[in-house]
């Protein structure tokens, strides 16, 4: 948030700057000696002023970017040294997307350290999942703040060409898959929760109909469902 408002109080400047050298510009050229002209120029510069807002502000369309939230510690050391490893990558990742102007790429960081943040809490309720995130910690979370750090540098550096666009589009697309794949270690997280709960309803249901109080069709129209 204070990022967003540092990027806007800058564009606000910018824009500013702009505006007042389009006057200038225009009034060397022609002769403001009529009030239209004077409304001509300061349409232009209004023109100018707000294109150049858009552009100082890096195109901003990006959601909010995610408060973070303190995880509870488990009384186990391990566990909350991992979680606490977790945390620090992706404070560091959040500062490498507050330096990165590319809107969509902000807006998919934004939605990985949600979806990480709750691996984390996942985690913290249930320390017996720990070693299920140990390739996710050892590999994909550096991994991920490696690729952004190039690529918040090679903003910085003003690096352009083909290769350097095509490098650009490599990371987005890349940024889409650990997504996806983040998704995937959530759900893998609570795999055996959710057979234990199928499981569970299984065994009620049989029992149900065991004692008469439900009838089989139920079973068969479950089964239609599936």
């Amino acid at each position: 948030m204070q990022q967003k408002k540092k990027n806007n109080a800058k564009a606000y400047v910018i824009s500013f700057l702009a505006m007042g050298v389009v006057i200038v510009i225009y009034s060397l050229i022609f002769n403001l000696y009529r009030w239209q002209h004077y409304l001509i120029a300061g349409g232009i510069a209004l023109l100018v002023g707000r294109v150049i807002f858009i552009m100082a502000q890096g195109l901003d369309t990006s959601h909010e970017a995610p408060v973070q939230q303190s995880i509870p510690k488990t009384g186990d050391s391990a566990v909350d040294s991992l979680v606490e490893k977790g945390q620090e990558l992706l404070s560091q990742i959040r500062q490498e997307n507050d330096q990165i102007p590319d809107a969509e790429l902000t807006g998919q960081i934004n939605e990985m350290e949600n979806v990480a943040n709750r691996i984390f809490h996942t985690v913290a309720e249930q320390p017996q999942k720990a070693p299920q995130i140990r390739r996710f910690m050892d590999y994909y979370l550096p991994t991920t703040l490696k690729m952004l750090s190039g690529y918040r540098k090679m903003d910085e550096r003003q690096v352009k060409g083909e290769n350097a666009q095509a490098t650009r589009a490599q990371v987005r697309s890349a940024m889409d898959t650990v997504l996806k794949a983040f998704n995937k270690q959530l759900d893998a997280l609570y795999q055996d929760d959710m057979l234990d709960l199928t499981t569970d309803i299984d065994v009620m249901e049989t029992m149900l109909r065991q004692d008469g109080l439900i009838g089989s069709d139920m079973k068969e129209q479950k089964k239609a469902q599936q």
